[in-house]
């Protein structure tokens, strides 16, 4: 007799498949709140301490936790129950965005508790994000698996869409409390959806032999050390994102002072990336089988890098909102084909360490280029850095077509 997880994954329509649909809602309106909170939180301290180094400190706090718990997170959730676990973690995150949303009414919020909460959120997080990813091939074929991921990224850049222009337009009118309560709600409304979501526990983790925790970080590694389109994205990874972490601490200091606008600006202009990466997800969407991966993954990321540049060097509002249109189709590419390319090519039993040791790797140097913001933002122009980052990722992107591994993905 066929089980309720197998009927559910479905061989039709995704939207058919209750489990997808189901984790694709609950995401979906935590996304938006998530976005609502980074509007909420970012213009707030900008408004709090117009510190270049303050905001690169808020982005360090947010970074660091996945970095360190990365590979044992996701080593942890190859051994428990991904489901409980996912519910575990919103929860927490729920009940954590409450906290500043509270002391703000109170008028008691410090920018100091905005580095502690933002610690926190990310430790959690580092946890989800891996269940996430290795749970969503449990509950799709792996026929639907592009297609599926076309969609819940299409699902987040939508709720991109939404989320930084309402978030913009709620604190400019009612300040960032609420919009902090709003993100908890969306939390608790994703628990909600994933408790619906009915998988048998023997079809979340095999019933093999389970190794010692270390030793199974150990695996994880040389995975990918093995691998070596992967490698070649990880390594490629980290120094784009050195290159590109700064762009969002420069970007809501490029709205006040160069755009000349305010929190309901800063919200349209992130809105604008996710329309890019909207276009971009129904692109890929109808090509639907992408067989050269690396190559798409690659032209997207020098098509994002220009866009970006450009961006750096603009002084309209209105090209501002076209050339991040531009940078977030280009992004779309690897946000999409990168997880299938890791869904694909993982087995699931080493999905959740391989996928935390990956987090490490590719955001291992993140920090290192906030830091550095917050030294050097008042030495240099704004506008140069945000060029400059553009430039650096176009020509990784170029870089990754000469790298053997990422050509044959």
């Amino acid at each position: 007799m066929e089980n309720l997880s197998e009927k559910n994954k479905g061989s039709g329509s995704i939207f058919r498949n209750l489990n997808f649909f189901s984790i694709w809602i609950g995401q979906t309106v935590s996304v938006i709140g998530d976005f609502l909170y980074m509007i909420a939180l970012m213009w707030w301290v900008l408004e709090k301490t117009g510190s270049t180094a303050a905001m690169a400190t808020v982005a360090i706090c947010s970074s660091l936790p996945a970095i360190i718990l990365g590979p044992f997170a996701g080593t942890f959730v190859d051994r428990v129950d991904k489901r409980k676990l996912m519910i575990l973690m919103d929860l927490g995150r729920g009940i954590l965005i409450t906290i500043p949303g509270v002391l703000y009414f109170l008028n008691l919020l410090q920018v100091w508790h905005i580095f502690v909460i933002a610690a926190f959120l990310s430790s959690m997080s580092t946890f989800f994000n891996p269940a996430l990813a290795t749970f969503i091939p449990v509950i799709v074929n792996k026929e639907q698996l592009v297609r599926a991921n076309s969609i819940s990224q299409m699902s987040s850049n939508i709720s991109g869409i939404i989320g930084p222009a309402l978030g913009g337009a709620l604190v400019a009118l009612f300040g960032a409390g609420i919009v902090m309560f709003l993100d908890a709600l969306s939390f608790f409304i994703s628990v909600i959806a994933i408790f619906l979501v009915r998988v048998k526990a023997e079809q979340v983790f095999p019933s093999e032999e389970r190794k010692k925790f270390l030793q199974e970080l150990v695996d994880g590694l040389n995975f990918i050390r093995k691998e070596s389109g992967i490698l070649g994205l990880v390594v490629l990874f980290s120094i784009l994102n050195f290159f590109v972490a700064p762009v969002g601490v420069l970007i809501p200091l490029m709205v006040k002072k160069i755009l000349m606008m305010g929190a309901e600006g800063f919200g349209v202009l992130g809105s604008s990336i996710s329309i890019g990466m909207v276009l971009g997800s129904l692109f890929l969407g109808m090509i639907g089988g992408v067989r050269r991966k690396g190559t798409f993954i690659m032209s997207g990321i020098v098509v994002a890098g220009l866009f970006l540049a450009l961006f750096g060097i603009s002084e309209s509002f209105w090209v501002s909102i076209f050339l991040l249109g531009g940078c977030g189709f280009g992004l779309s590419f690897a946000n999409i084909l990168v997880p299938v390319v890791f869904q694909t090519k993982i087995p699931h039993e080493k999905q959740g360490r391989v996928f935390g040791t990956l987090g490490t790797i590719s955001g291992g140097l993140r920090p290192v280029s906030l830091a550095l913001i917050g030294v050097m933002g008042g030495l240099l122009h704004v506008q140069m850095i945000v060029f400059l980052s553009g430039v650096l990722v176009a020509l990784g992107g170029l870089a990754g077509f000469f790298i053997p591994g990422i050509r044959k993905l």
